[in-house]
């Protein structure tokens, strides 16, 4: 057990895991959006979908902890990404704020990085196959 960690910590796999688990939230809520496009009154809601992910990639400049009111607040990495309501106008309809076009390239975005996390984590386990067994496939 304490193996597998070692290795697939030191590889790119719990990063990509990270980016398909995202791009499958952010898939439900684009398709309750597109559900909902006529639904008077629906907001419009939206996943923190690049901050999450830099999360994993960018670490933060300085790490701290605030032990008094007056110290600085140091922001830390998104834990989860979250699902929040779009602060955006009434659609051309006037029904909603959903934009039925931009929910459309929003989902086939989506499938993008999609497809691209699973193909980049299937090149990792077929390299550590690879490492195991001495060969490829």
């Amino acid at each position: 057990m304490f193996l597998d960690k070692v290795v697939f910590n030191k590889t790119k796999v719990p990063v990509l895991n990270a980016v398909l688990d995202v791009t499958q939230l952010r898939q439900r809520v684009i398709a309750n959006n597109i559900a909902n496009v006529s639904t008077k009154g629906y907001r419009k809601k939206d996943v923190q979908f690049q901050e999450y992910l830099d999360s994993f990639v960018r670490k933060p400049a300085v790490e701290g902890r605030v032990e008094n009111a007056r110290h600085i607040f140091i922001p830390k990495p998104i834990a989860n990404p979250e699902v929040f309501e779009s602060e955006t106008g009434v659609n051309d309809a006037g029904i909603n704020n959903i934009d039925i076009d931009r929910e459309m390239a929003d989902l086939a975005e989506n499938h993008l990085f999609f497809n691209i996390g699973q193909r980049l984590i299937r090149g990792q386990f077929d390299g550590l196959k690879k490492s195991i067994t001495g060969r490829a496939r």
